[in-house]
């Protein structure tokens, strides 16, 4: 499997910075943001209506086999997750991915009523201010292809690795083999660990474990998530190590009520996997946009980011 990108379509950047733009609670941050690379609102008005009309030039030549080969490169996504974490403070990103996902879906059953399904290219989602791609067929908003990643190398290469084998699973009968769930519970509870590392131990004090990890994980996507997203990654992770535990260790529970082989068949179908896919995917998206807060990507350091950029959108087509 060849490695993914968030390459999106410029009608998701056309209905993105539409939707910012119609806001009003958000001008000012939105504002602020954009002075930070030189920019200001009426730019990100003209930048829509260049994506729009990039769009609107594709949208009629474009089949749904080879939709996807018209999308930008990541670049474009990259711009777009940065101004998104600027507002990251601004309360909670869902309602503003399902806005999005819908606004899509309109403008492409208008504009190209001749594609089927909708393109990975024309899939976006928003978490945790964070924008991604949904790949693959399994679920509409997972796994998550990141436009950004967090700095760390080893939490890179880890979160794209469960992405591929949620896309894996997505071609196999449920249920799945038992050890293709065990293995997104070990590799979810390592990207865990990894995102918040439990201090080491003063002199004679207690070690603390993954639950130090998941617990400041879930402290910090509270203003991140909306109560009923947030409630539901509770109830998952509240008694997560355990459960972990059981499938790693391979033994009973701790008071001896379940087994390993009552915990290993309850990870063997994608709606079971489901909340703690989802929880991962939070976690490192939140973190995303914490690191995105202050800093700026080495490509939108210039006077005019969209120099960079407008190459794919405008000269090439005009």
């Amino acid at each position: 499997m060849g490695e993914l990108t968030c390459q999106l379509s410029p009608l998701v950047f056309a209905e993105l910075y539409y939707l910012l733009l119609a806001n009003g609670d958000l001008g000012g941050e939105l504002g602020e943001r954009l002075g930070e690379i030189g920019c200001d609102l009426e730019w990100l008005e003209a930048r829509a209506q260049d994506y729009d009309a990039k769009w609107c030039f594709d949208a009629p030549s474009l089949e749904t086999e080879t939709a996807d080969d018209l999308a930008l490169p990541v670049e474009h996504s990259v711009l777009a997750t940065w101004l998104l974490a600027g507002l990251r403070n601004t309360g909670f990103s869902d309602e503003l991915s399902s806005n999005l996902v819908d606004a899509v879906q309109r403008r492409m059953d208008t504009d190209a009523p001749q594609l089927d399904v909708r393109p990975q290219s024309l899939s976006p989602i928003i978490r945790g201010w964070t924008l991604g791609m949904v790949a693959g067929t399994l679920d509409p908003a997972l796994p998550m292809v990141l436009a950004w990643y967090p700095a760390d190398p080893h939490i890179r290469a880890a979160y794209k690795g469960l992405v591929e084998q949620v896309l894996h699973l997505q071609d196999i009968p449920e249920p799945w083999p038992e050890l293709a769930g065990t293995a997104l519970y070990v590799r979810t509870g390592g990207l865990a660990e990894a995102l918040r590392p439990a201090p080491e131990p003063s002199l004679g004090g207690r070690k603390r474990g993954l639950q130090y990890s998941i617990d400041l994980l879930m402290v910090e996507a509270k203003p991140q998530a909306p109560p009923h997203v947030w409630d539901r990654l509770r109830g998952n992770w509240m008694n997560w190590v355990s459960r972990r535990n059981i499938l790693t260790h391979v033994k009973s529970s701790e008071d001896s009520t379940t087994t390993f082989e009552d915990h290993a068949a309850q990870v063997r179908t994608w709606y079971e996997i489901y909340p703690t896919v989802l929880g991962i995917t939070q976690f490192t998206c939140q973190e995303v946009s914490l690191e995105l807060q202050e800093a700026v990507p080495p490509s939108l350091r210039t006077n005019d980011p969209w120099e960079y950029l407008q190459y794919d959108v405008k000269t090439k087509w005009d």
